[in-house]
């Protein structure tokens, strides 16, 4: 599996995560707050992981072609 498919894997992974959590946040808010929350985090931070993979990916184009150029 190439890097490329790997990143894409990791992707679509936490899209799943994010989905998920953001149902059970919404299905418990009325009935288990505590629940819900969870669901929220659990959420919010499948977004922050993929914002920084994001990064990640970025930084290390950027150095490939940088190290290509020279």
């Amino acid at each position: 599996m190439s890097t490329m498919d790997q990143i894409l894997e990791i992707a679509s992974r936490l899209d799943h995560l994010g989905t998920c959590a953001e149902w059970i946040a919404r299905e418990t808010v009325h009935t288990d707050n505590s629940v819900s929350q969870t669901g929220t985090l659990m959420s919010v931070l499948a977004e922050d992981i993929r914002e920084r993979i994001t990064v990640l990916v970025t930084e290390l184009e950027q150095l490939a072609q940088f190290d290509n150029s020279h």
